[in-house]
């Protein structure tokens, strides 16, 4: 089952981010908003981060996936992929 899959077809609540955190495949699950159902995340694993976006006609999607290797730090990564998502947001993908 992959990432997007296994996420629930709505934006995710405070609590299933903390499980997610918790979850052994995932290293960091973050929101991009500061309050409220998250509707974006940043998730990291040792070897990549990825920026997902929910739309309420479209689901969970990828929107942006940064590898992490000897050139690329995790801080990186993150500040890239949230980059990506407000960029997506701010092109009229907002709900």
């Amino acid at each position: 089952m992959s990432l997007i899959e296994s996420l629930p077809a709505r934006p995710l609540e405070p609590q299933e981010l903390t499980s997610l955190n918790r979850a052994d495949a995932f290293e960091l699950v973050v929101a991009v908003e500061d309050d409220g159902p998250a509707r974006s995340l940043l998730v990291a694993t040792e070897g990549w981060v990825k920026a997902i976006a929910h739309e309420d006609d479209a689901g969970w999607s990828v929107v942006e996936t940064v590898a992490l290797d000897d050139e690329t730090e995790r801080i990186d990564g993150l500040q890239a992929c949230e980059e990506a998502i407000l960029s997506f947001r701010d092109d009229g993908n907002e709900e």
